[in-house]
């Protein structure tokens, strides 16, 4: 698609792609001024889609929550203007800082998630790949193309990244901000241990979020504060789980042990 140097509405000139995701690509774009700005672009046919992050990031408005600015159609394809996260991708982000504290930031996914459950949203797709780490440690949750209404029908929005999703979800049950929780506590999992609770074949995977309780991988450990902390996140029954991300950040552990002896602190 051949829209950089594209100048759009508003004075904003598309440079260069910075992403790729499963479905849009991010590009890098500045106003006359030298600000950059991120223009997500959609395939043709996926209107429906910019929309709904159009709609859902405009109703959000928190400091940990990267801002949907304006909606574009850029050569054909929908479009949203976002402002310019800098840092990277908690996926990237951990694996290059094995030894940095991790509750500082999963600390501020919950009180972005927290924002989003009080205005009645969930985000649908949480994951490292959508929160997005400065390199002093801020982070932004980013991608609400799956976002919408608490109890929307699944039947309206496609799945997320299946190693993230909540038991009752895979069963065809209409996401609550219990199932942000959820979610969020595969990504607590994985930042404390480098690895998710659940592997294996698809069906291996959802038979597992149904059915097996999470346990550490074998020789590491955590306080047992934190590992009750992170059970109860992954409660397979959304009653047992914290109800929202509200609930789940007033009782956090100030502090655990990591994996390998080291002390993981919550920045508090």
């Amino acid at each position: 698609m051949a829209i950089v140097g594209t100048l759009l509405a508003g004075g904003y000139r598309v440079v260069r792609p910075i992403a790729r995701g499963a479905v849009a690509t991010v590009y890098l774009a500045f106003d006359r001024f030298g600000t950059p700005y991120a223009l997500k672009v959609f395939p043709k046919g996926m209107e429906a889609r910019a929309e709904r992050e159009w709609r859902v990031g405009r109703a959000l408005e928190h400091e940990n929550v990267n801002p949907v600015l304006e909606r574009f159609v850029v050569a054909d394809h929908p479009a949203v203007l976002l402002a310019y996260a800098p840092g990277e991708r908690l996926s990237d982000w951990r694996l290059a800082r094995p030894g940095r504290p991790f509750l500082p930031v999963f600390r501020q996914l919950l009180e972005a998630l927290g924002h989003m459950h009080r205005q009645g949203l969930v985000h649908r797709d949480v994951k490292p790949e959508n929160l997005v780490v400065s390199e002093s440690g801020t982070a932004r949750l980013i991608d609400f193309d799956l976002s919408g209404p608490q109890q929307e029908p699944l039947a309206r929005v496609r799945l997320g990244t299946l190693a993230y999703l909540s038991p009752e979800e895979t069963r065809g049950a209409a996401p609550s901000p219990a199932s942000d929780v959820y979610s969020a506590g595969v990504v607590l999992y994985w930042g404390l241990f480098g690895e998710l609770p659940f592997v294996g074949s698809p069906r291996e995977v959802v038979l597992a979020h149904r059915n097996l309780p999470p346990r550490p991988p074998e020789g590491q450990a955590v306080s047992p504060a934190l590992w009750r902390y992170l059970e109860r996140l992954l409660a397979k029954d959304p009653g047992d789980r914290y109800p929202d991300a509200i609930a789940a950040l007033k009782d956090l552990p100030p502090a655990g042990d990591l994996p390998g002896g080291r002390r993981l602190e919550n920045g508090a």
